[in-house]
């Protein structure tokens, strides 16, 4: 089911300033977003105006703001105004725009780069270069449960989680639900728990590994409603074919939906190299990151398997953030056949859709080629009309 947002706009300064006393006044609803434009520019206010008026927008839009009339010449400059932008709770790791947790009070500090500006690579955090250049920020758990097939979800689990996004920015959306979080990462634990989460929501991080059945069974036992169970960031690659066969097995004798995401359709071979992530920001602060090919690394055509880090490099030298040693691409057909030796159903998200669809059906006009995609798989009966 397609997702309605709303969106106001603003032409000037002072029609964001009525616009936004109007809504902290109550005399209009909050919008999903809103949109800044012609002279209603964030980049040429000063820095304290600019601070009070995205403080004020934090509290009177669902999702964010959209500003695509700033234009910074100078990358010093440009780089403050995105430092100012980011430390005031809201990120543009999204091409939405500059976004928030869904009607979140909370003003998060996105700002990751004034603490490499001010002490160089060792301060750079490697969590939060993960997420801004491989986290998942288009789809929340939102898109999901308002599909036909996922419709009475309650309970959402995100193995191998890390820095947990996908759960910590649905339970905005709905904090009803139950959210539990695995992962072997006690740094990642410790980091997302110290996170501020909204009082009522129950949420549970076990570090524990995930081809253990004792802790499916665990997840199954504070499970409300069905559950969907989601690895996002591509992280199955990291098991082996029989680790992969057996975590697909486990995990959908305990939870009602199992979904992957997965790369877009391309031969392996097309995967190899070093593939620069670099953000604007990070290039204005003369950082550069990539996915770097280890020595070792070539694609193997026969077994889908490479080796590549996440690295960060400057003038002073470089860091290696997180290594992906043994990362096997399992394709969306290998995925499938496994689902079948398992008979499960198989079902890919489809983004024109918005539902979850049979991988027999409507595959001639889906998106697998150019975005990524979300595969689900499931032992439930279902209805005829999935």
């Amino acid at each position: 089911m397609h997702i309605e947002s709303t969106t106001k706009v603003a032409n000037s300064i002072e029609a964001l300033d009525k616009l936004l006393g109007r809504i902290s006044g109550g005399q209009q609803a909050k919008p999903d977003w809103i949109r800044l434009q012609g002279g209603c520019r964030l980049d040429r206010v000063e820095p304290e105006e600019r601070r009070l008026l995205l403080e004020r927008l934090h509290g009177c839009v669902l999702r964010g703001f959209r500003a695509n009339n700033v234009d910074i010449e100078d990358a010093s400059a440009r780089l403050d105004y995105w430092c100012s932008v980011a430390s005031t709770g809201f990120h543009d790791f999204s091409e939405q725009g500059w976004m928030k947790c869904y009607d979140s009070p909370f003003k998060e500090n996105y700002d990751y780069i004034s603490p490499y500006r001010e002490a160089g690579l060792s301060k750079l955090d490697p969590y939060a270069v993960y997420s801004a250049v491989l986290g998942t920020f288009d789809f929340s758990v939102e898109d999901f449960v308002n599909t036909e097939l996922c419709s009475n979800v309650r309970t959402i689990i995100e193995p191998m989680a890390g820095t947990a996004e996908f759960a910590y920015h649905s339970h905005f959306h709905r904090p009803d639900f139950r959210y539990v979080m695995i992962d072997l990462d006690e740094d990642a634990q410790g980091r997302v728990m110290a996170q501020r989460w909204l009082e009522k929501t129950e949420k549970h991080y076990l570090v524990a590994n995930i081809l253990d059945e004792s802790v499916w069974a665990q997840v199954k036992s504070v499970t409300t409603g069905e559950s969907l169970s989601y690895i996002g960031k591509q992280s199955h690659h990291l098991f082996s074919a029989k680790e992969l066969y057996r975590l697909m097995q486990v995990a959908t004798e305990h939870v009602d939906y199992f979904m992957l995401e997965t790369p877009q359709l391309a031969p392996v071979m097309e995967m190899g190299g070093t593939d620069d992530v670099t953000r604007p920001e990070m290039q204005d602060a003369g950082l550069e990151v990539e996915l770097i090919e280890e020595e070792d690394g070539e694609p193997n055509p026969f077994t889908n398997l490479m080796h590549f880090h996440l690295g960060a490099a400057d003038k002073t030298g470089d860091r290696r953030l997180f290594g992906y040693r043994d990362w096997t691409v399992w394709s969306q057909s290998i995925l499938v056949t496994l689902a079948r030796i398992l008979d499960l159903n198989a079902f890919y998200f489809h983004s024109e859709l918005h539902e979850f669809v049979s991988v027999e059906e409507e595959w001639e006009d889906c998106d697998v080629e150019d975005e990524v995609t979300f595969m689900l798989f499931t032992r439930r009966e279902l209805p005829p009309s999935i």
